[in-house]
């Protein structure tokens, strides 16, 4: 004997009170609510009778039945996108009708690509944040405040007095997420001063040992500095409030009069940080940087500034020798220094 099987897909947002087509036996619907919000909840399938069976083809979806009604409930849609199921309900002969159930996808998060960089000045930015769901804002800090209105918030930054970096960040929190973005406040005036840099550096085998060097930054400008190590290399950096220093390639840092009136010129490089014997790789050049950036502490930290190769990085530096005042190749002279994996402590 074979069963015949009707499979009906019904639309997903059936009204209660709306007349309905007629179905194999049992199979009759009265009312179906079958569109969920982002949040989740119950709604539920009404029928004419008791079905023998029903059940969902997701997981995310749990039925339970109660004499005619049948309890649709969903959890939070925590993903963007919006999801879709199909309830089966069978009678007893076996027959089934398919019913489409979906549920809308969260729109939550502060914006990307917008942490707060800046000086010491106190400022305000406005930031469109959409959500289809109740958020929490909140700050570390009482010196970052942020206010919501409708779907823009706001963020206010009060003068940094502290004389040193500081770092926060702004919250939001929903249906169990967190988002959050970065705020740094940092002016050159607040990293300036005397460091203690500890590094690998080349022996005379070429070999490498851990050795500390004396390390000053010194402003030029608002934007510039010199980079002085041991008090005899002065390296010309830029800086970028709120986020530190970008350290170039092709600087010259110093130069020695190997005869009278001939001279070799110490000019900067990039130095992976796998540097050490027979693996000795530098970038020449002038267009490649290192970064020296202010972490989530406040600390200034080597880092690379691009991915200049898949299997190394590059976050350290030194400088080599040429007979010429830019790096060219004909005018290579030698390795000069090379600071490897270098870390910097501010002095008392």
């Amino acid at each position: 004997m074979i069963m015949m099987v009707t499979a009906i897909i019904l639309a997903a947002a059936c009204s209660g009170d709306k007349e309905l087509p007629q179905y194999a036996s049992g199979l009759d619907v009265v009312r179906a609510q079958t569109a969920f919000g982002v949040v989740g909840g119950t709604q539920e399938v009404i029928m004419a009778s008791q079905p023998a069976m029903a059940y969902a083809q997701d997981a995310w979806l749990k039925v339970t039945t109660k004499a005619e009604t049948i309890l649709l409930t969903a959890e939070t849609n925590t993903n963007p996108q919006s999801r879709n199921t199909l309830l089966v309900v069978k009678n007893q002969q076996g027959d089934s009708i398919l019913i489409n159930v979906q549920q809308e996808g969260i729109s939550f998060g502060l914006p990307t690509g917008e942490d707060i960089y800046t000086g010491d000045e106190p400022i305000e930015k406005k930031l469109i944040a959409l959500s289809n769901v109740a958020v929490d804002y909140s700050t570390t800090g009482n010196w970052i405040t942020v206010e919501q209105k409708g779907e823009v918030i706001t963020v206010k930054v009060a003068e940094n007095n502290t004389g040193k970096p500081r770092v926060g960040w702004v919250m939001a929190k929903a249906v169990g997420l967190t988002d959050s973005l970065k705020v740094v406040q940092a002016s050159l005036a607040d990293v300036e001063g005397e460091y203690l840099q500890t590094a690998m550096m080349r022996k005379p085998d070429r070999n490498l040992e851990e050795r500390t060097s004396d390390v000053r930054i010194v402003a030029t400008s608002k934007t510039t500095a010199n980079f002085i190590v041991d008090n005899q290399y002065v390296w010309p950096v830029t800086f970028t409030p709120g986020k530190g220093f970008d350290m170039k390639n092709g600087k010259i840092v110093g130069k020695n009069e190997v005869q009278t009136g001939v001279f070799e010129y110490l000019i900067t490089v990039i130095v992976a940080d796998d540097f050490r014997k027979g693996h000795e790789t530098a970038i020449n050049g002038t267009q490649e940087s290192v970064l020296l950036a202010i972490n989530d502490k406040g600390e200034l930290v080597f880092k690379e500034a691009q991915k200049i190769a898949s299997e190394q990085t590059f976050s350290s530096y030194g400088w080599n020798r040429y007979s010429d005042t830019k790096p060219v190749l004909g005018a290579f002279r030698g390795i000069g220094e090379v600071f490897v994996q270098p870390k910097l402590t501010r002095k008392p």
